[in-house]
């Protein structure tokens, strides 16, 4: 079995393959206070619970560089053999046309790489997290360049910041469009102020790039946007652990 493991700014995910694919997915909060110990008990734990194992590879990408050699440690523990940590530069059989292929994170070169592998180009992925970036992937599943965004919750967070009156609030979907208090005027307006970005990012994407561009939707905030953005062809909350995973057998074969 093949251990993937994606860490985020906010959320560790982990992933078990097998002959067939994805066979156990969770999560857990990317702590930097945790030890490679930690991490190690963490992972074995989810594991059994799982019924998962044993672990024969793993495969780490991380945009969080702290826990890289954390959670690479960790992986050498719990895997037969040592774990393949992924260079955004590095991956075989796609391009990067961007100005510093190494600077772009290793989740958007392993969801492209899913693109390329499960479902083919020409394709915007929607990346929903702490930050939330479109990806462009052309028809030969080459990653074309990408408008990245603040997360609808890190978007919260800067304005209860900026307004010296403005309280912290939960962001969801308000259960009516206009506010009749503050808290409820400010979940209206983060809430659909980031549905219709995110429909206007992508029908602006489609005007320029051309229709036949298809939208994919992924990551934490994905589920509650899809409905009511009403713009997403595929929901796949999987695809930069599947990106890995592929990314994994091609190195291999390499």
């Amino acid at each position: 079995m093949l251990l993937a493991v994606d860490i985020g700014n906010t959320d560790t995910k982990v992933g078990v393959f097998d002959g067939s694919g994805l066979v156990a997915r969770w999560a857990v909060h990317s702590d930097l206070n945790r030890t490679r110990a930690e991490y190690q008990d963490v992972l074995l734990a989810l594991l059994r619970y799982h019924g998962a194992g044993p672990i024969r590879d793993a495969v780490l990408g991380s945009v969080v560089p702290m826990l890289t050699p954390v959670l690479a440690e960790a992986l050498a523990a719990v895997a037969d053999r040592p774990p393949v940590v992924v260079r955004s530069e590095a991956v075989p059989g796609i391009r990067l046309w961007v100005d510093a292929p190494g600077q772009v994170g290793v989740d958007r070169v392993a969801n492209a790489y899913a693109v390329r592998t499960y479902y083919g180009g020409p394709a915007i992925v929607a990346d929903f997290g702490s930050a939330t970036t479109f990806d462009v992937v052309d028809a030969a599943g080459d990653l074309r360049g990408a408008l990245i965004a603040p997360g609808m919750h890190t978007s919260a967070r800067a304005l209860t910041a900026a307004g010296a009156q403005l309280p912290a609030f939960r962001v969801e979907r308000p259960a009516r469009l206009v506010g009749v208090n503050t808290v409820g005027a400010m979940q209206s307006g983060v809430y659909w102020g980031y549905v219709h970005m995110v429909r206007g990012v992508i029908g602006h994407l489609r005007d320029e790039l051309g229709a036949g561009y298809r939208a994919i939707a992924t990551g934490g905030l994905a589920p509650g946007l899809v409905e009511d953005a009403r713009i997403f062809d595929i929901v796949d909350p999987d695809i930069t652990l599947k990106g890995l995973a592929a990314i994994h057998t091609a190195l291999a074969a390499a």
